[in-house]
């Protein structure tokens, strides 16, 4: 009988030891970033990924995986192991807007194959006109491009991107004459608002604000719903009479949905100790992020919100029926 106890207590301690062993990380994570190195949410992500493997104790890999406006990498990251050992950056563009863009061709389905791990940053967008533009506030600018013998047209990275559509809602919204010209970047819309080939755009702080500061455009608003910390002197579209405007991107961390709650809830804890540090919030705002302060209890539901947003704005734009 003593034989067989030391036999069962060896096969514990065994057991025991091998759990111990394959607990949660036990092995490099990578965080797949669906857009190119060196932009404002592939560096958030890196920043990111710093501080937890520091906080998780296991490397983490940040890997590109660019294409089709980021859904390329997100379908890679939805198509991974739910085991902690892939995750990805999420984003306003590929989780949100291609939904409604282009639904019968993504390789994913957002609210089926992903869950939030982690709120990261928001990226709000600023309104900008060209210097020369005969206006000196927004609500001059109003009435201008309310006129019926002027005619503005409007810049933006591309049709359906994040710029075009705040401001296709903000012409919605406002009701002013103005037509859209798709470029193949923030920086050529930039290009030419400062050259006088458009009138305004609206884009990420990161795009305009060398700009702004130069005085070679002018900023009007901002399409958040509070202001900007690193702008603070530009007033809300909310502040200048736009009711409840409020559209600006935003950065989370995801994985594939069935992750096991051991796993998810270290993970969630993890990334709310990061971004509680003032090194990292003081990063993100340096990069024209805005650090997302979203309660745990809200991460399982902000995925299907911003679609049912989104959506609305696109169907708002006309986007979809471009793209088809």
């Amino acid at each position: 009988m003593k034989k067989i106890v030391i036999g069962l207590a060896a096969v514990v301690l065994l057991c025991l030891s091998v759990a111990a062993r394959a607990e949660w990380p036990d092995k490099p994570i990578r965080i797949l970033v669906p857009f190119p190195s060196g932009n404002s949410s592939d560096v958030s992500m890196r920043l990111l990924g710093q501080k937890l493997s520091v906080r998780l104790g296991q490397p983490i890999v940040v890997e590109n995986r660019v294409g089709a406006g980021g859904t390329v990498g997100t379908g890679q990251a939805a198509k991974a192991a739910p085991d902690g050992y892939t995750l990805a950056m999420g984003s306003t563009g590929p989780l949100a807007i291609a939904r409604a863009l282009r639904p019968d061709s993504l390789p994913y389905d957002t609210a089926r194959d992903f869950m939030v791990v982690g709120a990261v940053a928001w990226a709000p967008q600023v309104l900008v006109v060209r210097k020369d533009l005969p206006i000196s506030s927004f609500q001059e600018f109003l009435a201008y491009g309310r006129r019926p013998d002027v005619k503005l047209n409007y810049g933006s990275p591309g049709n359906g991107t994040t710029p075009h559509l705040v401001i296709a809602q903000l012409v919605n919204e406002t009701r002013i004459n103005a037509e859209h010209i798709p470029f193949q970047g923030g920086t050529q819309a930039l290009t030419s608002l400062i050259g006088g080939q458009i009138d305004f755009i609206s884009d990420n702080v990161p795009v305009v604000q060398g700009a702004i500061a130069g005085g070679r455009v002018r900023a009007l608003a901002v399409t958040s719903g509070t202001r900007i910390p690193s702008m603070e002197s530009v007033p809300t579209l909310k502040e200048l009479g736009v009711k409840d405007f409020d559209l600006q991107g935003w950065i989370l961390l995801i994985a594939p949905k069935g992750l096991p709650e051991t796993i998810s809830s270290k993970l969630v804890a993890a990334v709310e100790d990061v971004m509680k540090m003032p090194d990292v919030r003081q990063r993100l705002l340096e990069l024209g992020l805005v650090p997302m302060d979203m309660p745990r209890a809200r991460l399982p539901g902000f995925l299907q919100s911003e679609a049912t947003k989104w959506a609305a704005v696109v169907k708002v734009s006309g986007a979809a029926e471009s793209t088809r």
